[in-house]
């Protein structure tokens, strides 16, 4: 028989044919030295015994070669398959692969390549899971009026003034700003691929309601970002550490779709990066009704403590220009912001305003005493009213019941100062003011200035654990010089996963 040698078949031990030929030999030397019958009968058993193993073994060799053989075949017939299917395919896709996981590759999941990440088996792309459960508990000295987001965070156009009626004392639960994150890290020739999605639970501002709201939606392919994410006029990283979800009156914060460009570069030895964005635009005017009946706003309204001032026209021509310069040495994290956007209004009667405003900022954190640091914001200009506070608390333009479109002035700030009492323990302190300087006629009972004042104490005796309360005193002036003001406890519990 002819042996075919294959990987993994154990062939014949070469010692039991010489066994064999041993006995063959005594046996001979044996019949001629003497005629002993018994003899020659107990070597033919042995004889007889040794050739049925060489046989079984033959047997399991030939059945493993088989087995081999059909592999063989198997596997060439995927790759035939697999190769049709990506020469015939036109949606564009390259990724598809010219063989099939293994085995082990199907059943076993590995680390992934980015911390807290898995491999996805069979493939080259890392994910990741995670999020956190957030309770508040808020005492309000007066509430911002049934179902409205004021309750919830800071608002400051629904701090009530003027002595307004509301209910005093309130105190609510929720939850709301428990999150839910998807990531994704996909390594490719034109740079890694990767992947962020966000959501929390103020998709409705109704006290008890919860609604999915999207936060974060983005991908990023080397150094180019689409998506929904922070605007590129913010700088995360001076954002204070508030219990309150509503930030400070005088910093900018809101999630915007983009596309984005980030190029890094050092400048002697120091880590820097500019960013060019292109946004999505979005006007808030105020119109005055003599001009406009078919405007939505309540220009003639006395009453200080409604949202329905301000009209958002559907007629953008042009995305909101942002570039951003970030500064990373070693004590912190500093950039200059600047940006240019077009305030455009049309209606259904062929009335069109429009003008291009521009607006700048510094904002960053620095670095003090061991732990404690500093963070800060500043802005000026004619075009970020929308950027500043969440649900409009100001106006980017204004048109009088001539047709006058003039575009407002703003300037915020805020400043905060973060303490580390120990490992287990900080705190924060933060002060923050923005006020917007309109045209003499519009309508006096819009929010001409918003002041805060955070300060807290938080407690992680483990890292995925968070209790703290923290106290908010802010207060809402109007363009007529009435005011309000919100007195506000929070405790909060959150756990991370």
């Amino acid at each position: 028989m002819r042996c075919i040698e294959k990987p993994g078949v154990k062939m014949s031990n070469p010692f039991k044919y010489t066994t064999v030929a041993a006995m063959i030999f005594l046996l001979s030397n044996s019949a001629l030295a003497k005629d002993n019958k018994d003899n020659i009968e107990i070597l033919l058993k042995e004889l007889n015994s040794q050739i049925k193993d060489l046989k079984s073994q033959v047997n399991e060799s030939n059945s493993r070669i088989n087995l081999l053989e059909k592999e063989l075949q198997r596997k060439s017939n995927t790759e035939t398959q697999v190769t049709k299917v990506s020469q015939g395919n036109t949606s564009g896709n390259s990724e598809i692969s010219s063989t099939k996981p293994t085995e082990n590759e199907k059943k076993w999941v590995s680390v992934g390549d980015v911390k807290g990440t898995i491999k996805i088996p069979g493939t080259n792309t890392s994910i990741g899971i995670g999020g956190y459960v957030k309770t508040d508990v808020i005492y309000n000295s007066v509430s911002a009026g049934n179902g409205r987001l004021g309750d919830q965070v800071l608002v400051p156009s629904q701090i009530p003034v003027g002595g307004a009626p509301g209910e005093h004392s309130q105190i609510t639960f929720n939850a709301k700003e428990s999150r839910l994150w998807f990531k994704s890290f996909t390594p490719s020739s034109w740079g890694d691929i990767n992947t962020y999605v966000e959501m929390d639970f103020y998709g409705n501002p109704g006290t008890y309601t919860f609604v999915p709201r999207l936060r974060h939606a983005y991908g990023t392919l080397g150094n180019l970002l689409a998506g929904q994410t922070w605007s590129t006029f913010l700088n995360v990283a001076a954002l204070a550490d508030h219990l309150d979800l509503g930030i400070s009156s005088g910093s900018v914060g809101q999630f915007h779709p983009m596309v984005r460009w980030t190029q890094p570069f050092k400048l002697s030895e120091i880590p820097m990066e500019l960013q060019l964005a292109a946004e999505i635009p979005k006007s808030i005017i105020w119109v005055d009704q003599k001009f406009d009946p078919t405007s939505t706003v309540k220009s003639g309204s006395k009453d200080p403590n409604t949202d329905a001032y301000f009209t958002i026209p559907n007629s953008d021509r042009y995305p909101d220009l942002v570039a951003r310069l970030n500064f990373n040495p070693e004590w912190g994290s500093l950039s200059l912001m600047g940006m240019g956007r077009q305030i455009r209004y049309t209606n259904s009667t062929g009335i069109v305003r429009e003008e291009w405003g521009g607006s700048f900022g510094v904002a960053g954190k620095v670095k003090t005493f061991g732990l404690d640091n500093i963070r800060f914001m500043g802005h000026y200009g004619s075009s970020h009213a929308r950027y500043m506070m969440i649900n409009g608390t100001f106006a980017d333009a204004s048109i009088d019941s001539e047709g006058s479109f003039d575009l407002s002035t703003y300037f915020g700030g805020m400043l905060s100062y973060q303490h580390w009492w120990n490992k287990s323990w900080h705190s924060s302190l933060t002060y923050g003011i923005a006020q917007a300087d309109y045209p003499a006629y519009v309508n006096p009972v819009l929010t001409h200035r918003a002041q805060d004042v955070h300060v807290n104490l938080l407690w992680s005796p483990i890292t995925p654990a968070m209790l703290g309360v923290e106290y908010l005193y802010a207060t809402r002036e109007l363009i007529d010089g009435r005011d309000g003001d919100l007195n506000r406890v929070q405790f909060s519990a959150k756990y991370s996963f």
